[in-house]
């Protein structure tokens, strides 16, 4: 898959062990975004992009970076990790000077907004009694809390990716998606990469064609 030739980095994106993946058809959907309105496509045409994971454990972050860097096939991407250390990876202004002396013009960050654990009640096969008052009415009263469905915990994480140009320090693009229960790195990756694609050519920045 080819995302970003808009940004000569035909961008695509996003995320993380228990925090990337997720199989459902309503997963890695954008729920909400953003585009800088003097954003064109000739102004986003990066050449070396840095990737960014920001999560607290080292060896997620690497996982996430480098997952990210495989769908940035026309553009030179590189791992954060590989140009800023766990030292300065909270220091904003010894990161962007990183990025400036080693040439990159774009940087893709990948953030964690939340993880919530959601129960849900599942009647499972409504039996005959269901279908009738009285039937369900007597069913009720005599086992009214013998339910004979099943309770379910869902995963629910949240992210955010956002899209710079290091030479004017500006936000091109943002969004978040929203996803449910992680098991597979790279189909997230993919499954997010195709989502954010299709927004920006809704959004103007890619061309079909692009890709």
């Amino acid at each position: 898959m080819k995302l970003m030739s808009a940004f000569s980095l035909k961008i695509f994106l996003f995320m993380f062990s228990v925090l990337l993946a997720f199989g459902c058809s309503q997963s890695n959907k954008i729920t909400d975004s953003w585009v800088n309105p003097d954003a064109t496509k000739e102004s986003i045409k990066f050449n070396k992009v840095a990737v960014f994971g920001l999560v607290m454990k080292t060896a997620n972050r690497k996982i996430i970076e480098e997952e990210l860097c495989k769908k940035l096939v026309n553009t030179i991407s590189v791992p954060s990790y590989k140009v800023v250390n766990d030292d300065d990876i909270s220091k904003p202004e010894v990161v962007k000077a990183k990025l400036s002396e080693q040439g990159f013009d774009g940087a893709l960050i990948l953030r964690l907004v939340d993880i919530e654990n959601r129960e849900s009640y599942s009647p499972g096969v409504y039996p005959s009694y269901y279908y009738s008052f009285a039937g369900f009415y007597g069913y009720s009263w005599g086992a009214m809390y013998n339910s004979g469905g099943t309770y379910r915990t869902d995963q629910i994480i949240t992210a955010e990716v956002n899209i710079y140009s290091i030479k004017s320090d500006k936000l091109i693009w943002s969004g978040e998606t929203m996803a449910m229960n992680p098991n597979d790195i790279e189909k997230t990756i993919a499954e997010l990469s195709e989502s954010v694609k299709k927004a920006l050519i809704d959004e103007g920045l890619l061309e079909r064609q692009d890709y």
